[in-house]
């Protein structure tokens, strides 16, 4: 008698390792051009709105006009700071506005500060990233 062994075939399964395959090779050749804000003058901004629109941009300048507004949140009992500001760089001023948790090594600025924004463009900037220089 020969021996005899069976094997099931899960179909689902192989689609689902093809599946992942196919996102993984996704995700590695987007992910580069999908976290990378690309660098641009405060003119561009405003000389090309809709090519900017709810794009995330780069923006490098000074801090002007700052304030902040600091609350305890309602439901979550967290610190917030909302931090509001202006950056001017050579070719214009672009008003921005930055949503932290305080306590969470949360960049503080102040006027004249050297920085580097990365946010969402609406016709100011909602900020994600803030590096001092």
């Amino acid at each position: 008698m020969q021996g005899h062994t069976s094997r099931i075939e899960y179909p689902v399964t192989g689609m689902m390792m093809r599946w992942v395959g196919l996102m993984a090779l996704i995700l590695i050749l987007y992910a580069p051009t999908a976290w990378t804000a690309e660098p641009v003058k405060i003119n561009s901004l405003f000389t090309y709105p809709e090519m900017y629109k709810m794009k995330v941009v780069q923006v490098e300048g000074t801090v002007r006009n700052y304030r902040m507004n600091h609350f305890i949140g309602h439901n979550t009992k967290l610190e917030k700071c909302i931090q509001a500001f202006s950056v001017e760089d050579e070719t214009g001023t672009v008003d921005a506005s930055y949503a932290t948790i305080c306590q969470m090594g949360t960049t503080m600025l102040k006027d004249g500060d050297q920085v580097t924004i990365e946010g969402h463009f609406l016709g100011n900037l909602d900020v994600r990233l803030v590096r001092k220089h």
